[in-house]
């Protein structure tokens, strides 16, 4: 096992994401190491781990250290033999491209749009882990955006009109957002989500610190609010917090390992050509804690 000084961090950007090197997440992690790692996960909020070259046991494992992993409420991306595993995957378990009339290829297409994982759930995710197995080299990387930030470069008037807000979640909110998927009778086999209602601004429960909470893809309506002023108000703060000042972008190797927090991130999938290139990419997702924290309102 690595001493804790053999971490190795370098910034991947100035304000969101760090890469760590200098340990194996084929290993059990002691006290000491996994403490620095979420330590380092609480500051940087994503973390990337080059050339980690993992099983899918191993994978659920490394996961498992840091909590519950969720089963994905999508039946066709989960892995067959690892309930836990959920497959971000074009390709299907017998390594054919997945073709574009397909429930499956329509859904995962919507990881193009910005989001929150389990945003859909009345206690949301509070991280992700994905393994790149086979990325891509034109297209295809990922982006995550610091909601800390976003939020605390909001002007006091959007703060005072923002922070006492709920919005409500549906995860068929997200089907509606494909036009081939929701035309379909056979939209596919999910779990029963009902909507659920999430505080607009959010308190971290490890970090105290205020972030907006948003989730373009499953993000209905702000309670209390008219649709279409609900709809603008939503539009604008996504543009606000996906401004090139608050986004990473990683660009993705064979074998990376990104952790991200949910709770204070969102992602997004640049597009890429996924009717003849293959991506696989395995996601192992941590159970929240607690429901979204409202900030206290003076």
């Amino acid at each position: 096992m690595p001493l804790h000084n053999s971490i190795r961090v370098k910034k991947r950007h100035p304000l969101i994401g760090a890469e760590l090197t200098g340990v194996d997440l084929k290993s059990s992690l002691n006290n000491i190491i996994f403490e620095r790692i979420h330590s380092l996960w609480m500051e940087n909020l994503v973390l990337v781990f080059p050339n980690q070259s993992l099983n899918d046991e191993q994978h659920i494992k490394f996961g498992s250290q840091f909590g519950e992993l969720e089963v994905h409420p999508s039946q066709a991306h989960r892995s067959s033999e690892n309930k836990e595993i959920y497959r971000v995957s074009n390709v299907d378990e017998s390594g054919n491209i997945i073709q574009s009339n397909d429930t499956a290829w329509q859904y995962v297409n919507l990881s193009w749009l910005w989001h929150t994982d389990s945003s859909f759930r009345k206690i949301p995710s509070k991280g992700s882990i994905l393994h790149g197995i086979e990325t891509t080299k034109k297209g295809g990387n990922t982006l995550f955006s610091n909601m800390y930030e976003a939020y605390e470069s909001l002007d006091v008037s959007i703060k005072k009109r923002i922070d006492s807000l709920y919005v409500m979640h549906d995860h068929d909110f997200i089907i509606r957002q494909s036009r081939h998927l929701s035309k379909k009778i056979d939209k596919g086999r999910y779990d029963s989500l009902p909507p659920v209602c999430h505080p607009l601004v959010q308190k971290h429960p490890v970090t105290g610190r205020r972030s907006l909470f948003l989730s373009p893809h499953t993000m209905d309506y702000i309670v209390g609010m008219k649709r279409n002023e609900s709809r603008r108000l939503l539009d604008e703060l996504i543009l606000h917090a996906t401004a090139e000042k608050f986004v990473y972008k990683h660009i993705w190797e064979n074998d990376d390992v990104v952790m991200w927090d949910n709770r204070c991130t969102m992602h997004a999938v640049e597009p890429f050509d996924n009717t003849s290139v293959r991506r696989v990419m395995h996601r192992v997702t941590l159970v929240g804690d607690n429901q979204p924290i409202s900030i206290e309102i003076p």
